[in-house]
């Protein structure tokens, strides 16, 4: 079976390779993989979704059976001259940052990532730790009176994450305690807790296995604790709820920042570490109920929030596109700023589009690139008329906005540094129609206008003259003008409508002559 599951994994990057219409790297990066589990594959997915290169997938087990020495392994791949590696997951993380010393190595799925050693020029990634303060807000949701939290570690690596909670439970109205524990006064230690805690952090700690997990969990029920842990599958065995990071989010993140660092905009001196930056929330109802715990509305809407976007991600990965765009926009509905949703939404449509929006984009892109404002906000705007969740084209429509109506305000400096006082008036109206906010273009509009309204007594003479004339193609230029001054100039208006009307009648008549001719 887990065989097959990798000659699957290993069909898919084909597939998205194929389908890749960005430049290629001169040979393909290389993805580690741990393990085969599924929350790997879940960031793999993401990787892939979002990864503007090809790639080679491998096992960490595949490659440590196959090779009679892990340090030739990555020696022949550095001189192979591999433009940069993924590690998803701690052992092959580990393995890739101690085999390679210029190959840039981005790990993914790391929890407590400075336990591996931060201080390589060429290491950098994707944390997956969830802050203990995401818990402790969850549980003011749930009940505001919750005061004690404990939580159990054994091992001085993982007081790391178990300490955080010493730092943040004051800011949240708790006393948080961590306590270290071994495997002969778990169950004591546990008992001892009867009466005194209101909750329990379950922490990633090799102290619990599966009759330690069954202990704490009945332990939590029977004394209507609240039992929170960072392990979804966890939630369905029996807790109160989970908090985890997005796997397949942060294979996006992953997968972008190898974008950046192969295209030579950055580095991993400079990317160092990203933490997640959006949650999945899983709550038992019913083990809940068994321990005494009432769930707010609220918190149970999260929860099928989460839900839902992992039926999206389900529908998607079975190619039911139209359906899984349907979630992706109804949790947009609910929280608009659900950076996942928006993500999988903006990778749903351009697999219902092909490869239009990226297309578009890149247009749009080359176009702000070369001063081409007007044509590039013309091309975000078909790209938001596609998706108008495309968070790249809202900010590429945003900043060409800006530019345009710059370019618009410069456009009229021009004309009045020439003397040609009425164009520049239309280029600084111009870009105040599409930028509004625009003080610049205020300022200078109104200055213009106060210097030109001394003139506007003498406009309206001519203009008058030139329509008692009957030249009235002119009185209507000169009238405008003036109206370019003061919109609100009266007599302007009335000649301008009269000059329309003469011109109109003498029309007509010459259209009879003519005819009758």
């Amino acid at each position: 079976m887990i065989g097959i599951i990798k000659a699957l994994i290993l069909i898919i990057s084909i597939q998205f390779t194929q389908l890749s219409i960005y430049s290629k790297s001169s040979s393909p990066i290389e993805i580690i993989l741990s393990s085969d589990n599924s929350i790997y594959e879940q960031a793999l997915y993401g990787i892939q979704s979002s990864l503007e290169t090809d790639y080679k997938i491998s096992y960490y087990d595949i490659i440590i059976s196959e090779n009679s020495s892990i340090e030739s392994y990555f020696q022949n791949l550095e001189s192979s001259g591999v433009p940069l590696v993924i590690a998803i997951g701690p052992q092959a993380a580990k393995v890739a940052k101690d085999n390679l010393n210029k190959t840039p190595v981005i790990f993914s799925m790391i929890s407590n990532p400075k336990s591996l050693g931060l201080n390589q020029k060429n290491f950098c990634g994707v944390g997956m730790d969830i802050s203990i303060s995401e818990f402790f807000q969850t549980l003011n949701q749930i009940d505001p009176r919750i005061r004690k939290v404990y939580a159990f570690y054994s091992s001085d690596e993982i007081n790391y994450q178990a300490g955080e909670g010493n730092f943040r439970d004051i800011e949240y109205n708790l006393l948080y305690s961590a306590m270290n524990v071994s495997d002969k006064n778990f169950e004591s230690t546990l008992n001892e807790l009867n009466s005194d805690a209101d909750a329990f952090y379950m922490i990633s700690d090799p102290i619990y296995n599966s009759s330690r997990f069954e202990m704490l969990s009945e332990f939590a029920k029977k004394n209507n604790i609240i039992l929170m842990t960072t392990f979804p599958a966890l939630v369905k065995a029996g807790a109160t709820f989970a908090i985890s990071p997005e796997y397949s989010k942060l294979g996006v993140e992953t997968g972008s920042m190898a974008n950046r660092v192969l295209s030579g905009k950055s580095n991993c001196s400079k990317e160092r570490v990203l933490l997640p930056t959006q949650s999945a929330f899983y709550i038992n109802e019913e083990y809940a109920n068994a321990s005494g715990i009432n769930i707010p509305d609220q918190i149970l809407e999260r929860a099928k929030q989460t839900k839902l976007f992992s039926a999206g991600i389900t529908l998607l990965n079975e190619n039911k596109l139209t359906s899984a765009r349907t979630i992706f926009e109804a949790i947009l509905k609910k929280d608009s700023n659900n950076t996942s949703a928006q993500t999988y939404l903006a990778l749903t449509i351009e697999k219902i589009t092909g490869t239009k929006t990226k297309e578009l984009l890149k247009l749009a892109n080359s176009l702000y690139a070369n001063n081409q404002f007007l044509q590039a906000k013309k091309e975000y705007s078909k790209i938001l008329q596609i998706n108008p969740n495309n968070e790249l084209a809202k900010f590429g429509l945003k900043e060409t906005t800006i530019a345009l109506s710059e370019q618009e305000r410069l456009r009229g400096n021009a004309y009045e540094k020439s003397d040609k006082n009425f164009e520049a008036i239309k280029e600084y109206l111009s870009s105040l129609r599409t930028l509004p906010s625009n003080t610049k273009t205020q300022f200078e509009l109104a200055n213009l206008r106060k210097s030109e309204s001394t003139k506007i007594e003498t406009y309206l003479k001519q203009g008058i003259n030139y329509y008692n004339e009957r030249q009235y193609d002119i009185s209507i230029q000169m009238f405008e003008n003036i109206l370019l001054i003061n919109p609100e100039e009266k007599s302007a208006k009335e000649y301008l409508r009269l000059s329309y009307k003469k011109k109109e009648a003498i029309e007509i008549l010459k259209e009879k002559l003519r005819n009758k001719n």
